[in-house]
């Protein structure tokens, strides 16, 4: 929340929400009850969310002049600076729609005496939104004339009572139960989805202040800003670091489950890939016959005139990726001895994830705008560790209106210990760095008229960004937009940006220049930052791991499907033969989907879902793969039993397309990375225990250096040679 210009009066504070008879019925006597006000106060002009306090205040307290405030801002009082009546959360966000326009009601900024936090002389307390963590809420029903609700503090030692909302008492309630009639909706987007009470406006209101969470656990009870933790989201067994035999008290199952998995974990093998220099293959009549055949497969064909490199890398590497295949799986799979000790204690299927498993693993709520808020200070600097934030991140995402700020922070283009102040200094400082590409090759005219590669660039960027996210409203044709890929006259001034920041990089990384797919990985970001400079920076920070994607001689996706092949090979070993048998296992159909961070497989919403996990390098930086391997490990069971034939393997993977379950294959890649973390963690003690003899004796227990790269968290950097004067395939 901004803070309010101008200076709050000497020991006042600001009123955020209050609602008159609210209750504590300190006896079962009427007589006893004591009547007073539910408030939110910002106790001084720079107080954050955090610093807010949740009051109640007696009437028998109160001077006049505070009671008559709070009583006008009881039946008009907007929530604070916000012009919307009922708040911008998620319950009784539409004043319009329950017929509480709030151009009908006076902005107000009331001030009252800063309450105390605690009183002996009488019912009053607060408690900071800092202090609060869970409210009980027993809503009004037919037959429950008042509703009520507990504050719980963070701190068990501190009680408050209950208070309830005598709702035919109170103007302000009344007021807005009668606007409801009048727009025809008795039932409010409430708590409880049924009778409007008192207690919803409060909830409503707190809900601009912090994050408000319903408990898994116990009906009825409101988490204040809650921790992973407290949400319970996510939790799988497997995550645990302790000896899973620890537990005494397990049943039966539980015990035999675990111990299997100490014994794979144990006795899991994998070796290092051969190395080889594969040689180039130029020209189609040089190229084995079923490489030929393969090129000529619709379902091959389809992904081939998506990307022109998914051709030549099938027709440079497949043989190869299968060549270096059946090296490793002699090593993993054809390890029989390891295989039948594997088998006899866990079964052919150990790989897969069970039920139980996935059953105790959820998402969390993505981070609302409140809550990123609360993570900064005053000044704007970060109030948390950025392993919490990326923690938070990876396991729930971000909502829309976080984006534009949280994008700049996870793609490097802030760092995360800056001020407000400092970040505003340096995204100037990067706009006139940007403005320099940007004028280079706009003033260059020489290199415009007479440079083949600038020509060529300047086509295959013009051809790209007219088929790049069109069906977006901000990237949609217009009249005015020429048929012709190379004529600048786009129409959309979007596009135009997206080329000038596409030209740009091509300017600062002259060696790699621009190379289809990039447009792809540059939409997103523009559509979320909306800023030319930022999005420029930004999209050169992505570029950075994304590079070895793109280097001309496709040995960043070579590697990248060559470790993809292993950790099939060594998770999920009973795919992997049958993919074998299907001559599939080259695992083709994950090319472009590794290529573009499966941009054409997911909707727009959901790529920038994943890419926001992906950019948090939380476990690994490399988790893409995982994500890639959590497709084949939820689909095996059908690959196994009911496709035989290479086209229908790649066909089905092809068809994937769009119905891809986002959040369920998040939690399958991370329990996958987690086990795969386990048995490399297990083989490695193994080594150490059995010597460095035994060891050069018996390689099978050696972790190849690209199955051990997936556990860093640093960025895998791979760039382009210096450019020649050879096109690059583009």
């Amino acid at each position: 929340m901004s803070a309010i210009s101008g200076s709050f009066p000497p020991g006042k504070g600001q009123l955020l929400f209050a609602k008159s008879k609210v209750y504590i019925h300190v006896t079962s006597s009427k007589k006893d009850n004591v009547v007073g006000y539910l408030t939110i106060i910002k106790p001084y002009q720079g107080s954050p969310n955090l610093d807010l306090v949740v009051a109640y205040i007696p009437e028998s307290d109160l001077e006049k002049e505070d009671k008559e405030t709070l009583d006008y801002f009881d039946l008009y009082g907007l929530d604070g600076e916000n012009t919307n009546f009922y708040g911008s959360g998620t319950q009784g966000s539409n004043s319009t729609k329950e017929g509480l326009s709030s151009s009908n009601l006076p902005q107000v900024k009331k001030f009252i005496t800063r309450p105390k936090m605690s009183s002996l002389s009488s019912y009053a307390f607060g408690l900071t939104i800092a202090n609060l963590f869970s409210i009980q809420v027993r809503a009004k029903t037919s037959s429950l004339w008042y509703g009520s609700v507990v504050l719980h503090p963070k701190d068990t030692l501190e009680k408050v009572p209950a208070l309830f909302f005598h709702d035919d008492e109170c103007p302000g309630t009344i007021r807005e139960q009668k606007l409801k009639s009048e727009s025809f909706s008795p039932f409010a987007d409430n708590f409880n989805g049924g009778l409007y009470w008192g207690g919803d406006r409060f909830i409503s209101c707190l809900r601009n202040y912090c994050v408000l969470e319903y408990s898994p656990l116990e009906k009825n009870m409101v988490l204040v800003n809650p921790t992973k933790e407290d949400s319970l989201n996510f939790i799988p067994n497997v995550v645990d670091s302790k000896d899973p035999l620890e537990n005494a008290t397990q049943s039966v199952d539980q015990l035999v489950t675990k111990a299997k998995w100490k014994v794979l974990t144990g006795l899991a093998t994998i070796t290092t890939f051969a190395k080889k220099q594969i040689g180039h293959v130029a020209e189609n009549n040089r190229l084995p016959e079923p490489i030929k055949k393969m090129l000529q497969k619709p379902e091959v064909k389809l992904i081939g005139d998506e990307f022109d490199s998914a051709n030549v890398y099938l027709a440079r590497w497949a043989l190869a990726v299968q060549h270096e295949a059946e090296k490793s799986r002699k090593l993993i799979i054809g390890n029989n001895y390891y295989h039948q000790l594997i088998s006899s204690e866990l079964g052919d299927n150990f790989g897969s994830l069970t039920p139980v498993e996935l059953s105790k693993a959820t998402r969390m709520k993505p981070i609302s705008k409140i809550e990123w808020d609360n993570l900064f200070d005053s000044t704007g600097r970060l109030q948390v560790t950025v392993e919490e934030v990326k923690d938070r991140v990876f396991h729930g995402g971000l909502e829309d209106p976080v984006r534009k700020e949280a994008w700049l922070f996870l793609l490097g283009v802030f760092s995360w210990d800056t001020s407000s102040q400092e970040r505003e200094q340096l995204a100037q400082s990067l706009e006139n760095n940007y403005e320099e590409y940007n004028q280079n090759w706009r003033t260059d005219m020489e290199r415009q008229q007479n440079d083949e590669f600038w020509k060529d660039q300047k086509v295959r960027i013009h051809k790209d960004i007219r088929r790049t996210d069109r069906e977006l409203d901000i990237f949609k044709p217009t009249s005015a937009e020429s048929d012709e890929e190379d004529d600048e006259t786009f129409g959309n001034p979007h596009l135009l940006i997206l080329r000038d920041i596409l030209f740009s990089y091509n300017e600062l990384n002259y060696n790699l220049g621009y190379v289809q797919g990039m447009s792809d990985l540059l939409s997103p970001l523009y559509y979320t930052i909306r800023d030319q400079s930022l999005t420029f920076w930004a999209f050169v920070n992505f570029m950075e791991p994304m590079e070895r994607n793109f280097v001309k001689d496709l040995s960043g996706m070579k590697l990248q499907m060559l470790t993809l092949n292993e950790l099939v090979q060594f998770m999920i070993p009973d795919l992997y033969v049958h993919l074998e048998k299907c001559d599939s296992n080259s695992l083709f159909f994950f090319f472009r989907m590794l290529l573009v961070w499966f941009k054409r497989e997911l909707s727009f919403a959901d790529t920038m879902r994943l890419w926001e996990v992906l950019w948090t390098n939380y476990y690994s930086s490399q988790f893409v793969i995982f994500f890639a391997l959590a497709i084949l490990e939820k689909n095996s069971k059908i690959i196994i039993n009911t496709l035989n034939q290479f086209d229908q393997i790649l066909k089905f993977m092809n068809d994937l397309s769009g119905h891809l379950e986002l959040d369920d294959l998040l939690i399958r890649a991370e329990l996958l990375f987690l086990k795969f973390r386990q048995m490399v963690e297990l083989v490695d003690r193994r080594n150490a225990n059995t010597g460095a003899n035994a060891l050069q004796e018996s390689s099978q227990l050696a972790i190849s250096k690209e199955l051990r790269q997936l556990l860093s968290k640093d960025p895998v950097i791979h760039k382009e040679e210096p450019r020649t004067t050879d096109t690059p395939f583009g």
